[in-house]
């Protein structure tokens, strides 16, 4: 969505249902993805989502809310709701678990290749740290745009490319290892 719609639609939806719904329209499938991916699990990352989408709509229509980067701030709630759910159940919800984009097609061969991509990539992804990690889901999994990570993870637009950077080397080193113990 472009900013400057966005920015309009965040003003109208003080007082105008219709903006929130187009709002939440665009956003929920993102946000539910991002959730579910966090959560692993349908029907809790369906409440979670129902409950940023409820804190987004609180804050939308107080008169001292940011219009800044909304997208970027419902990923940041969202993250919180995650946060606020492990706290209460005393769980560790992990990104361990990437789950892998299925790639249609009638080739076995290809489709064997993607997996096994798909795999190694996985595991390289496991053999990184969790910062590094967060940071590659949230840009190329996610794909949320610049200021939507910087949004969700609190830091500068410089701070992040240095993070992506060095969580792009890490990943390369590890997908370079994982190569060299397959060979």
């Amino acid at each position: 969505m472009a900013a400057d719609r966005e920015r309009e639609l965040v003003v109208r939806a003080r007082n105008e249902a219709d903006a929130f719904a187009e709002l939440y329209d665009f956003y929920l499938p993102r946000v539910y993805g991002f959730v579910y991916r966090r959560v692993q699990d349908r029907c809790l990352a369906e409440d979670l989502t129902s409950m940023t989408f409820q804190r987004a709509l609180e804050n939308v229509r107080r008169s001292d809310f940011r219009n800044e980067s909304f997208g970027g701030w419902l990923y940041r709630v969202a993250s919180n709701v995650v946060v606020d759910h492990v706290r209460r159940d005393r769980r560790y919800v992990s990104m361990n678990e990437i789950e892998g984009r299925e790639e249609p097609g009638d080739v076995a061969l290809d489709a064997i290749a993607v997996a096994l991509d798909r795999d190694q990539l996985r595991r390289a992804l496991g053999q990184i740290s969790e910062n590094h990690r967060e940071v590659l889901v949230l840009r190329f999994y996610d794909d949320l745009d610049t200021p939507e990570i910087c949004a969700v993870l609190g830091c500068s637009r410089e701070t992040l490319a240095v993070r992506l950077h060095r969580a792009l080397r890490a990943l390369r080193l590890a997908v370079a290892k994982e190569a060299a113990d397959v060979a």
